[in-house]
């Protein structure tokens, strides 16, 4: 293993061994709002659905699926992607992977080069960086604004001969921010202004576009900047973060568009993924227009943020997620997070995404646990 990796690999393998010895050490007394797993089921429509499409199924509806997933699923999809959107998405544009880990990394092996340079926006996802190392692709981090906006001017300025890309996540990850249209139109200056022979592309991580639990509008990135790949997760929203269903959207603005989507169908194949189960596939497509309930997540946001603020605790400002992003009293976040643990909260410090003097909090708990949880949370930042 290069040293690269283990640097990168190290802080959520520490902050597991943290996580495990908590759980054994409190058992059920442990409050776990670290990883996104919900504890309670808040629309129980989709699993209706599976349970329907299970009991219907017979053995051609559980066949080998072809690499990129049913066509009948794929048209579903791009069709449902064409309405957000306002793009006019065909089923070949749609490549179903096994989530949208998976559609990012086949992406970013099938259409960038060892030696490009591809520009992350922190706080980001923990493993954007990883992926990128691992295929010998070097990258900047451009911190985003005191509110988590895109900089553009910051972007612009990290631009280099070999940039090839950027990636946003929109919402964003893990701080909620809902990237407006000012934002999203200043970044698509930048793409279109470094845009030679072959243009820039924009990776936009929408694995969180249906997570938005107020009336924000959430514009896509793809609809901004013509070269524009969007990845989509399909277990976040219904809570089925476990089934591991996404896909990787090619907009159809893209050139070249066929040449695109071949080179990420080839990458499927010789990296060894296959579509998503052919259950989850259909899935995907039976409720691909049905809108999640998100009444419950918005009532627990709204109360976690009273608390947190009537405890003096600064919570950034956000839309979306199961996420409040919070900021912490002390210089050190894995310290203070180490601190919650000593008494059974678990939540996790803004370091593993790569920034440091936050923590994410995930609203796993309904509302008398998570009290417990959050009135533990203010008297630690209190003491700090």
């Amino acid at each position: 293993m290069r040293p690269a990796h283990s640097e990168l690999l190290t802080p959520l393998e520490e902050f597991t061994q943290l996580h495990g010895a908590t759980v054994r050490r409190f058992g059920r007394r442990a409050v776990d709002l670290a990883f996104p797993n919900p504890q309670f089921l808040a629309d129980p429509r989709p699993y209706e659905v599976l349970a329907s499409l299970a009991a219907q199924a017979g053995p051609l509806d559980l066949r080998y699926s072809p690499f990129g997933g049913f066509t009948p699923v794929r048209r579903r999809l791009a069709g449902a992607l064409a309405k957000e959107h306002a793009l006019p998405y065909a089923w070949s544009d749609i490549i179903m992977t096994p989530g949208a880990t998976i559609a990012l990394r086949v992406a970013l092996h099938a259409l960038f080069a060892p030696g490009d340079h591809i520009i992350l926006i922190s706080p980001c996802w923990m493993d954007y960086p990883l992926y990128l190392t691992d295929l010998g692709l070097s990258y900047t981090l451009v911190s985003s604004t005191h509110d988590k906006r895109l900089d553009p001017h910051a972007i612009a300025q990290a631009w280099t001969p070999s940039t090839r890309g950027v990636i946003i996540s929109q919402p964003a990850s893990p701080s909620g921010v809902i990237h407006d249209h000012t934002e999203l139109q200043q970044l698509s200056v930048v793409l279109k202004r470094h845009a030679r022979a072959k243009p820039p592309l924009l990776i936009a991580d929408e694995a969180h576009a249906h997570q938005v639990w107020d009336n924000t509008p959430c514009p896509a990135p793809a609809a901004y900047y013509a070269h524009t790949l969007t990845v989509r997760s399909f277990g976040k929203a219904w809570e089925m973060q476990g089934q591991r269903t996404g896909c990787v959207a090619v907009s159809p603005r893209l050139e070249p568009r066929s040449e695109t989507t071949t080179a990420l169908l080839r990458q499927m194949r010789i990296g060894g993924h296959c579509a998503p189960t052919a259950l989850t596939q259909q899935l995907a497509a039976a409720l691909c227009e049905t809108a999640p309930d998100l009444k419950g997540l918005a009532d627990l946001q709204h109360h976690a943020r009273q608390q947190l603020h009537a405890a003096g605790i600064t919570v950034l400002d956000t839309h979306a997620t199961r996420f409040l992003y919070a900021r912490c009293p002390r210089a050190d976040d894995r310290a203070f997070v180490s601190q919650l643990a000593d008494r059974g909260v678990l939540v996790m410090p803004s370091s593993l995404f790569h920034e440091r003097g936050w923590f994410r909090i995930a609203l796993n708990l309904g509302v008398p646990d998570l009290d417990r949880a959050l009135a533990t949370i203010g008297e630690e930042c209190a003491r700090a």
